[in-house]
Parts: C-alpha cells; structure tokens; sequence
C-alpha cells in the first residue's frame, strides 16, 4: 500500500507541508491531544479521515452507542478539502441535479435527495447552535448571480425545478435589486436568492467537529497515514508507520484524498478535482462601498468556469474555481492569475488589492456523479461515504451521521438509493483524470468564446 500511485503532483499530498490558506491562518488550534498513533492498539471502529465525514461520524457514533473509537488522519485534523473549501454550507453533495436524479430514480427519490439537503444543513445548523461552535457563521441563503442576461432564462428554469421537486420557491431578483441589497459590478445581470445555507469559516468548523468528537471519547491520532491493511479473522487491522489499530468496523471517510491502495472497493472509483482559491487583505470601507457591497450570502455566478465566492467576517473576499490538470507549483501560479483576473471581471474597483494567501484542494467525484454511503459488499465491516462534487461541508456532516448509524445498526435517518448504490470503477481508471480534462475543455471554450 505505500507505492500510492498519485494521480497529480506530489506537492498536492504533502502532509507535512502548510496549506497556506486564509483558513489555515485565522483557526486557533484547538485544545487536543491528537498525537500520532505510537502502539499497537484495538477498538470498536477505526475511522480513516479526520475531516467532516469522519468527525461527524465518530461524534455520532458516540452520541448513541458505547463504543470505542478511533480516528487516523494521514495529516491533521481538517487537512484536507474539510479545511480548505470555500465556506458555503449549502445544498449539493451530487454531481447531477434533481431533474436527471428523477429521470433515473423517479420523482420520489429525487424529492428524498433534496429532503436530504436541507436536513444536512439543518444539521450544520443544530451542530453549530447546540455546541456553540465559533464557525464565524454569515448570510441567510446562497446568492447566484447571473454574469449576462440570457442566463436569467435558466435561472428561471432552475427556480421552477426547485418549486416542482423541492417545494419551496427562490427569488429572483433583478439586476437593480441586485445592486440595492448584495452589490454592483459590470458582470451582474439579475440573480436568484436560494432559501437555504450560509457562509462559515470552514477550518474553525472542522475543528470544532474534532473538539465534539474528542470530548465524546473519540480518540485522534494526526500524522498517522494508512500504510497496510490486513485481516485477522474477523476484524481488521491498520497498520501506520509507528504502530496499528486493530478494529471490528472500519469506515474510509477520506474522499478527494483517498488512495487506490487504500482498498479494492475504492480503487479506481474516485476521481479528485483540483479547486483553487485566493484571499485577499482586508478591504476598506471605502473599497467596500465602490461595489456597494451589502450581502452576507455566500455567492457563485453562472460563467461556465464559475467562481464561488464569499465576504469574510473581516472583509477579506475569498474567491475559488477549478485548478487545472497536474497540480503542479506552476499550475497553481497560473490559475492564480486567472482568479485575480476574475476578481477584476467582477469587482473593477478591486482588481488591484493584494492577494494574501492562495491555496489548493481536491474535490471528490464518483463514476455516476452521486455521493455513496455504505457497507463494501464482499468485505463485511467496511464502510464509507464519499463522494460529494465540491459541495460537502453539509453533506459529508449527514452523511458522517447516516453512515454512523449503518454501522451501528441504528439508523433513524434513511439513506436515498441514489446513496446506496455501490461505488463503480472508472473505464480504464488510470486515465480517468482524462474526464477532467474534456470538461475543462468545454468550460473554458465557452468561457473564451462566451457561448
């Protein structure tokens, strides 16, 4: 299992290696022993991932069962996509939308998948009020903003689906609106204001998970990568460089960062996307209101290379999009500028403001373009849930929850099938970075060429 074979540059997996992000600078640690794994040990459940999924899940298991738990993380806690996204706690988690989810499942699933979505963020939400978690919470919904006018026609299309499926009804707001309550810029032509989410530090978020979790009795051991897998008799046992956990259940919670050595059930079936984001230093006042900026919304646009973006609690501007093919230092110089030059597409006034940290993240995407939760069919005692397409700070929360009461044998909360449907591999999974490509390729021929 050492020999990893990654699918980008090895820069990208160094765990010993800062971030560098916003996020990364403005977290105080939190106050927990999560020493590396140093002796040969034994427990109920052997997580492997300290991110939302694996946190969630070991809170959760704790929550209602008495069992002993364990959590090993190649890096530390929050390392990884949990601790670099962009912030937006909102719907999402698969990669197709409700209508092509109701084409293959019928209508009633994809009306329990978006009852699923709103569940997760109801749960970030309780998490964060009940534990009174310092997550520098903002916004009530997720602003899109429609970068020309004829995208209002499919921000109207996408409204109906929503009132259709979900029963719920999003705004749409003019481009005046616009300006009056979120802000003004040269690329803004109308809108649609979705009813859920919000903004949060997410950093601050995964270290609260993990204070959850370790005061439950969860036991986390950071810097304590995976390096072989074996069987004894009925359980497993993980070995790391300094010692090994022998376990009854073990749950692969480590999504864009998951090895196909890791286990036959997940290789090949995984395919990671760079995302890049930037920050910039605190804007003014002054700055501020050059864009009329009012909104505390989390905001995405419609361009077909899109941005996320969010106002800080500080005011800094964290913005983010694709991160191209090999995640290379020069790749990531590249995209760099293609997100200051975005900056200066949508916020003229402050396309000349520095730029303070720069950072980079895998999303996680499946063969079928759905998150998967579940039991590994021929290996008894494995779990996982992974999967969720760049929209996982609510979804890997529930689904830390869902898979939580799979191996309990507890669950209150049901799965939708979409969910259930076991892991597939990628033809010829050795190229399959390949379908990242052809994707690129489309956007950025769209974008250049403003089909």
């Amino acid at each position: 299992m050492s020999d990893h074979h990654y699918q980008f540059h090895p820069v990208m997996y160094d765990r010993q290696r800062p971030v560098g992000s916003y996020w990364e600078s403005s977290a105080p640690k939190p106050d927990i022993d999560w020493a590396p794994l140093e002796d040969d040990v034994h427990c109920d459940v052997a997580i492997i991932g300290a991110g939302y999924t694996g946190l969630s899940a070991a809170y959760h298991l704790l929550a209602h069962s008495d069992v002993d738990v364990r959590i090993l993380e190649a890096g530390m806690p929050g390392w990884g996509a949990s601790g670099r996204n962009g912030g937006h706690c909102c719907f999402g988690g698969a990669g197709l939308d409700p209508v092509e989810i109701a084409q293959q499942f019928g209508e009633d699933i994809a009306k329990q998948n978006i009852a699923v979505q709103r569940q997760s963020i109801e749960l970030v939400e309780d998490l964060s009020t009940t534990h009174k978690m310092d997550i520098d919470r903002h916004g009530s919904g997720e602003l899109c903003i429609a970068h020309r006018p004829s995208e209002m026609t499919t921000l109207r299309k996408e409204a109906e689906m929503w009132r259709q499926l979900g029963g719920f009804y999003c705004r749409l707001m003019s481009t005046n609106e616009l300006e009056e309550e979120a802000y003004s810029g040269p690329a803004v032509s109308g809108g649609m204001l979705f009813p859920f989410g919000f903004g949060i530090h997410p950093l601050k978020y995964a270290y609260a998970l993990a204070t959850l979790a370790a005061s439950a009795g969860a036991k986390i051991h950071a810097h304590s990568t995976v390096e072989s897998w074996s069987r004894e008799g009925g359980k497993h046992r993980l070995h790391t460089k300094t010692g090994s956990v022998l376990a009854k259940k073990i749950l692969i919670a480590t999504n864009g960062f998951t090895t196909d050595s890791l286990h036959p059930a997940v290789d090949g079936c995984l395919l990671p996307a760079i995302s890049q984001i930037i920050a910039t230093r605190e804007l003014s006042k002054t700055e501020l209101e050059a864009h009329n900026w009012r909104t505390k919304n989390p905001l995405y646009d419609t361009r077909p290379m899109f941005s996320y973006l969010q106002m800080t609690s500080h005011n800094r501007l964290v913005i983010g999009t694709g991160g191209g093919m090999s995640g290379s230092e020069r790749s990531a110089l590249f995209w760099r500028r293609i997100l200051v030059r975005r900056i200066g597409e949508m916020f003229p006034h402050w396309s000349k403001v520095d730029i303070t940290h720069g950072w980079r993240g895998f999303i996680c995407m499946s063969k079928d373009r759905l998150t998967h939760v579940g039991e590994v069919v021929d290996d008894s005692g494995v779990f996982y849930s992974l999967a969720y397409h760049g929209n996982g700070v609510a979804m890997a929360t529930w689904s830390g929850r869902a898979v939580a009461g799979l191996i309990t044998g507890r669950s209150n909360n049901p799965i939708p099938a979409t969910m259930r449907q076991p892991l597939g591999r990628f033809p010829i999974a050795t190229l399959r970075k390949w379908h990242i490509y052809l994707r690129y390729s489309r956007q950025m021929l769209k974008h250049w060429f403003n089909l």
